[in-house]
This record gives C-alpha cells, sequence and structure tokens, in this order.
C-alpha cells in the first residue's frame, strides 16, 4: 500500500464560478474527511447493552481548513472562503477536492459555514474556515 506524505497533498476549492483553486499553499492544517454512517439505537427493554442498527444513511463530518491569512485577489484563501453574504437554499454548493496522493482524489459539495481571521501578536496572521459537506464524497 502507497503512504500519501504532506508533500502531495493537494487542496482545491471552488471559486463559485464553478473552477477549483489550488489553496495548498495557503493551507496548513486539515481535520481530513470524515464520512460516517448513521446509526439509530436499538435496544429494548430488558437489554444490559446498548445496540445500535444502521438507517441507510450517511454524512460527511465539516472539513476545518487553516493555514496563514492571505488576501491575494481572486485565488486567496480570503477570496475564496470568507463569507461575505449569507448563503441562501438556492445557492450553489461548492466543490472541495483533497487530492491524497496521484490518482487517489476526494471530493465533495460544501457551503461556507464559518470564517476566522486570527491575528497573534507574536506571530503572522492566520485564517481558519469550516466547511459544511452536502452529500455523499466521490472517491477516485
Amino acid at each position: 500500500m502507497a503512504k500519501s506524505t504532506p508533500a502531495e497533498i493537494v487542496v482545491e476549492f471552488d471559486n463559485s464560478g464553478g473552477s477549483l483553486q489550488n489553496i495548498s499553499q495557503y493551507s496548513i492544517t486539515l481535520n481530513g474527511i470524515s464520512v460516517e454512517q448513521i446509526l439509530e439505537r436499538a435496544d429494548s427493554f430488558g437489554d444490559s447493552w446498548e445496540e445500535h442498527l444502521p438507517i441507510g444513511k450517511g454524512k460527511v463530518a465539516p472539513v476545518t481548513i487553516g493555514g496563514h491569512f492571505d488576501d491575494t485577489a481572486s485565488t486567496g484563501p480570503d477570496a475564496l472562503l470568507k463569507i461575505t453574504t449569507p448563503d441562501t437554499p438556492s445557492s450553489s454548493s461548492r466543490t472541495l477536492k483533497i487530492t491524497w496522493r496521484s490518482g487517489v482524489t476526494t471530493s465533495v459539495e460544501t457551503y461556507r459555514q464559518k470564517y476566522d481571521r486570527k491575528p497573534t501578536r507574536d506571530g503572522l496572521t492566520m485564517f481558519e474556515a469550516t466547511l459544511q459537506p452536502t452529500g455523499a464524497t466521490t472517491e477516485v
């Protein structure tokens, strides 16, 4: 099995026009893509152990990306990830694509949920964006 290194990871995000923009050079933290299936508690009276059954539905946990703040006009994380006006139900989702190593990718549609700029007295200003996935992931 081939391993993945940080140098191979590519992070891309949709610029609302449908074009993926490579934001790898701005990204230094990524909590990963966490896919889970939803389970319903199924133990009954008299059971001494908790039991669960799958309900046939899954979800993807929020994805958090962080790094050095950069307000490069159209391709920096501030331009792509900040929320200037709230989305509506008719707003288009934006694609997040992670390339783990050559030929191995995960893509998921997302909505921008939260964007923070984090200044510090003793360091560079950082950003952190939380993206809420919607729908299934596509794995290649």
